[in-house]
Parts: structure tokens; C-alpha cells; sequence
């Protein structure tokens, strides 16, 4: 979907709306017994590497806790540096006219706007044009309110078939194209970028997952204003299932945050493996487990990547 205009996106964001826009809800509660519709993965393997800013930033830290904190989510805290500088949270009027927030992060791409999101920030995955959000925006290093990268308008949006026509969470998986800057350029260029493999399997060691949660398994002391991470394994959910599972804590308003593979503080960046979607809930959908579940990043991710750095 292509945007509104971006001065009027601007004048929509006012402080008042920031404040009281909430994580989306998930659009139903997950059945764990249900097996999503599965597609064949086709598409050959595809990967980058990130990329640092062009502009001379601060040197990438990992934060007081260290780098391994494990699976009960701990608070980043060293905004100003890679990664937290391309992750951030993603704005957005929902069908009812209430504001929304997800998280994402800056990918690399040749058009060097590309922010890597879940389907579900994007689309009520009801089918049809009326399922669309709008009024995007994008929040770098967002940190209580603060905004020290400034805000990108967005210019276009996609996400799969799967999730699109039908909200099948195998399929959870969306991007964002943003309008450069008039001060600051391209994302990119400002802020660096994290690198992506594709179609390359759901087993991983070693994954930071990243997020702004307002809540979580058991946890109270979240606020949906502050980067926080867990760091664990994948696996496949079964046989029959090709979503991937991760130890992690963090629930609503994390939506989107990306799972890193091989992430080096030294350079501040690593590989979009999968994202935060989805989780097993109760009846008033509170978690009822610490797993949380990301769809495979396979031909649904090659093929969203394509469109939207296209444009």
C-alpha cells in the first residue's frame, strides 16, 4: 500500500496521540494445536550483511548487564549506538481510527528506507483494502518519549499473501518503506542498518531478540517506552511447522523486533533471522508460556524484501 502525505503524517503525530498509542492485540488468540497452512519454500537462500552509518557515531557498547542476559528480558540501555540506533518504534492509525505502536528495524537494502516489521503492524489480515493502517511513521532510538534521531514518513508498505487475506502466522511478516529525511538522508545512511538470511533454516544459537514491551510472561516491570532484549536459542516448532521458537519473555508492543543472529557489539550489528509475532494466550491474552514464536523467514521473507526495497 503507498502513503498519505507525509507533511500531514507529520501534523497527525502529535505528542497526545504518541502517548496514547497502545500495541496491537493479536488478531486472534493462537490455537497451539493448530498447524498453519504450509508453503514450500522454493526460493534459493539470500543474505547481507549489516551496515555501519556514514556519519561518525559513537562506538557500539553492549549494555551494563552484558550482551549474554538469557531469556527474561533485560533492559538495553545504550541508546546513541548500534544496534538500538536502527531499531525503533513504528507509529500507526489503525482501521478504527486508534493509534497503534510495533517495533522494527532498519534493514539493509539498496534504497537504503527499508524498516523490517511484522505483518500484523501493517495489516489487520482480514483481506481487502480495508485492512490496511496508515499514517506510519518511524522512531529511531526511541528512548521515554525521546526522539533524538527524529521521525521518517513512510512511503509504501507490504506483506505476504498469507498474512494478508487470511492473518495465517506462519506468514506474520511485513516491511516498511520511509521517506528520507530533509536534514538527516536516508535511514541507512544515519543510522546503519542490520543484515538478513533468508531461507537458511529455524535452528540458531545465540539470538538477541529486541523490542519495546508493555507487558510479558510474568513480568510487570515493562512500560512500552524502552528497548529491552533477550538472547537464546531457535528451533523449528515440528515437522509439520516451520515456525521458530525462542525462550523470550517480552509480549506486546515488542511486535516486529528482530531476532539477531551473530550480533558483535564491536560492530553493532547482525542477521534478521525471524521477528517477534505471536505466542500461546489465554482467554484474556496473557502468555501462557515463555516461548515466543517467529514465522520461518523463508520465501514469504524473500519476497516482501523484494517488493517493498523496490520502491
Amino acid at each position: 500500500m503507498n502513503k498519505s502525505d507525509s507533511k500531514s503524517i507529520q501534523a497527525h503525530w502529535t505528542a497526545e496521540r504518541m502517548r496514547a498509542a497502545t500495541p496491537e492485540p493479536l488478531v486472534a488468540a493462537p490455537d497451539a494445536k493448530a498447524v498453519p497452512e504450509q508453503v514450500k519454500n522454493v526460493l534459493p537462500s539470500r543474505a547481507a550483511e549489516g551496515s555501519l552509518p556514514t556519519r561518525k557515531i559513537s562506538r557500539s557498547a553492549s549494555p551494563s548487564a552484558g550482551l549474554l542476559a538469557g531469556q527474561r528480558a533485560e533492559r538495553w540501555g545504550r541508546q546513541g549506538s548500534m544496534p538500538a540506533l536502527t531499531i525503533g518504534k513504528i507509529y500507526y492509525t489503525r482501521n478504527d481510527n486508534s493509534s497503534g505502536y510495533c517495533t522494527g528495524s532498519v534493514i539493509n537494502a539498496a534504497n537504503k528506507n527499508t524498516v523490517w516489521t511484522s505483518g500484523h503492524c501493517v495489516h489487520a489480515g482480514s483481506g481487502g483494502a480495508s485492512g490496511w493502517f496508515r499514517d506510519f511513521i518511524f522512531v529511531p532510538d526511541a528512548d521515554n518519549g525521546l526522539e533524538p534521531q527524529g521521525r521518517w514518513t513512510w512511503r509504501y508498505a507490504n506483506t505476504t499473501n498469507g498474512w494478508f487475506n487470511s492473518h495465517n502466522w506462519s506468514f506474520d511478516i511485513a516491511a516498511i518503506a520511509f521517506n528520507p529525511q530533509p536534514a538527516r538522508g536516508n535511514l541507512q545512511d544515519w543510522l546503519g542498518s542490520q543484515g538478513y538470511k533468508f531461507n537458511q533454516g529455524q535452528a540458531w544459537t545465540g539470538i538477541n531478540a529486541f523490542g519495546f514491551p508493555q507487558d510479558g510472561y510474568q513480568r510487570t516491570d515493562f512500560t512500552g517506552n524502552d528497548l529491552w532484549y533477550c538472547f537464546g536459542n531457535t528451533t523449528r516448532a515440528s515437522s509439520s511447522d516451520d515456525r521458530m521458537l525462542m525462550n523470550n519473555d517480552m509480549f506486546h508492543g515488542s511486535s516486529g523486533g528482530p531476532w539477531l543472529q551473530d550480533l558483535q557489539v564491536s560492530r553493532g550489528w547482525g542477521y534478521i533471522i525471524g521477528a517477534n509475532s505471536h505466542r500461546d494466550v489465554d482467554a484474556n491474552q496473557n502468555p501462557t508460556s515463555i516461548v515466543y514464536k517467529s514465522p520461518y523467514h523463508g520465501d514469504g521473507a524473500v519476497n516482501v524484501y523484494n517488493d517493498v526495497t523496490a520502491h
